[in-house]
């Protein structure tokens, strides 16, 4: 089931590997920072750096000592210390405590987990840019309540969807650097561990893994990772979005859009005919089960005391799971809409489904002037019941009913029975909208 939740990259960033390496980037960071300021020797330091490599080191052997010391952290730094020799393994995890170590580098794989989902998302981004280009001037329904509203244009939905992207790329710059930050609270938030030289020690380590210092300890504190959570959230509901609107476009009786199909997929084991949705409704299933772990991201912001590994342990598990699942998604999503099917022909032809009716408030709204709001909307709303009771286009009630040709002549009304001329400022707004995007 991995191609359809997750994908290489990511995983690639949060698989054991990935955690591990990123423990031992921080052991090593530490030491090259300690020698850095004459805490332990260069020599150690460099031993250190040249040893901490995650394919130099036994993984199996690793989840065995896991296993045994019920530890997550401890057999790898002695598995770490033992490879270094007995001069320099001394010196391996000095000071340091768990959490320091595992938080820190959560962040380091934070840092990469989100330049991949800002490049996903510029991505996105790019391509709703062109389609909104594209279709500036598609016309289609709007629809409100599931059904047909008025007028708008394709090119306008991917306008709007593409500015929701932006302002999540505005949410992942401005959370970021709180996000990027060391943790160096030692054994319980006081630094005592680290020796007089803990705040230039902390410095040094920020400058070595190319993150800020933490103005003070957050071994209790995890909102940055609640943030995270929930920023990844907010992307994950609006990649929903887009994937539940094309669902909906691809529905037999539209037809107006779809995913596309390559020539080898296979939409049902027992209906040829079937074109399955089955991206959109990936990235539909990722979203939903990371919607819904911002409750359990904001629980663990609860956490008792100094330290509370209960907590500690929630994030282990909910951080990765829910990067992995925005990555799988927003690459679904990719695919979806680099290769999607807009029929503009459907898309109009549907505009005429309900006889004219998409232009009730067009016809209403001429008519004010003459005949007051209330007695033109009055009119128009009488006009359209009898239709339907009828079964009566709209169009053909309108040039029968006595007080609306009276008000309109043939020619005024037969315009504002064209759908296309009240599409009102819709390519105007796509024009503003992406005003301040990227060139395609």
């Amino acid at each position: 089931m991995t191609s359809f939740f997750g994908n290489a990259e990511m995983r690639a960033v949060f698989d054991d590997r990935g955690l591990m390496q990123s423990w031992l980037d921080v052991e090593a960071g530490l030491a090259r920072a300690q020698a850095g300021l004459g805490i332990v020797p260069t020599a150690a330091a460099d031993r250190i750096t040249a040893t901490a490599r995650v394919d130099r080191l036994d993984l199996t052997a690793l989840r065995a000592a896991a296993r045994r010391t019920v530890h997550p952290l401890v057999p790898l730094v002695r598995a770490l210390a033992e490879a270094c020799g007995e001069e320099a393994g001394g010196y391996v995890h000095l000071g340091a405590t768990t959490q320091d170590v595992m938080d820190t580098g959560f962040v380091l794989r934070a840092r990469q987990g989100l330049d991949i989902v800002g490049r996903q998302v510029g991505e996105l981004v790019r391509l709703l840019r062109r389609l909104a280009l594209r279709h500036r001037d598609t016309p289609m329904a709007a629809r409100t309540h599931g059904q047909q509203a008025l007028p708008t244009t394709f090119g306008l939905r991917c306008a709007v969807w593409q500015s929701e992207l932006q302002r999540h790329r505005d949410r992942l710059a401005e959370m970021t650097p709180r996000l990027l930050v060391t943790s160096m609270g030692g054994a319980a938030g006081t630094m005592a561990g680290y020796g007089p030289k803990a705040f230039a020690l902390e410095a040094a380590l920020a400058g070595e893994l190319g993150l800020t210092p933490a103005r003070v300890p957050w071994h209790s504190a995890p909102d940055r990772f609640a943030e995270c959570v929930t920023v990844l959230a907010l992307i994950a509901a609006t990649a929903e979005k887009l994937a539940r609107e094309v669902y909906f476009l691809g529905r037999t009786e539209i037809g107006e859009a779809g995913e596309p199909q390559g020539d080898g997929q296979v939409g049902s084991s027992t209906m040829p005919h079937k074109r399955n949705p089955i991206r959109c409704e990936a990235v539909i299933a990722a979203a939903t089960t990371l919607r819904a772990q911002v409750p359990v991201a904001f629980g663990a912001m609860v956490a008792q005391d100094d330290r509370d590994m209960g907590v500690g342990m929630t994030l282990w598990k909910l951080l990765p799971e829910c990067f992995i699942l925005i990555g799988g998604a927003l690459e679904r999503l990719i695919e979806v809409v680099a290769g999607l099917h807009v029929d503009t022909a459907r898309m109009r032809a549907n505009l005429d489904v309900t006889g004219g009716l998409v232009l009730s408030e067009a016809v209403m709204l001429r008519l004010a002037p003459r005949l007051g709001r209330e007695r033109a909307h009055s009119l128009v709303h009488r006009i359209v019941r009898e239709g339907l009771e009828r079964d009566i286009p709209f169009a053909a009630m309108l040039r029968t009913d006595p007080e609306v040709t009276a008000a309109l002549d043939t020619g005024e009304l037969e315009r504002l029975l064209d759908p296309l001329s009240y599409v009102g400022h819709a390519a105007a707004l796509v024009d503003r909208a992406l005003l301040d995007s990227e060139t395609p």
